[in-house]
């Protein structure tokens, strides 16, 4: 959504992960947003909603607002509610050395 999470979208996805360079989409911070909004809904990120209902979908989608502080994550073809995907984060982040010490 053009916003400021471009530099972590390409570090973990395309760096740590190995997706291909090409995976971070819409991934250049713009001031305007590229004419959209900034909200990372149903509605505003419909594009990504398609295409993860698609019959050639990528087994994940996410999104965030201007200053990251929302977020919107899809799965193949499921649909994956706020509350839900904050419970996915905190139940996988000691996964994450970074957060093996402590969570909270």
């Amino acid at each position: 959504m053009h916003a400021v999470t471009r530099p972590y979208a390409h570090e973990i996805f395309e760096k740590c992960l190995g997706f291909s360079p090409a995976t971070v989409m819409n991934g250049i911070p713009l001031l305007d947003f590229g004419g959209g909004h900034p909200d990372p809904n149903l509605v505003y990120a419909k594009g990504l909603y398609d295409l993860l209902m698609s019959d050639h979908a990528p087994d994940l989608g996410a999104a965030s607002d201007g200053d990251r502080d929302r977020n919107l994550i899809i799965g193949r073809k499921h649909y994956i509610a706020p509350s839900d995907s904050l419970a996915i984060m905190a139940a996988n982040a000691l996964l994450d050395k970074g957060y093996r010490e402590r969570v909270f």
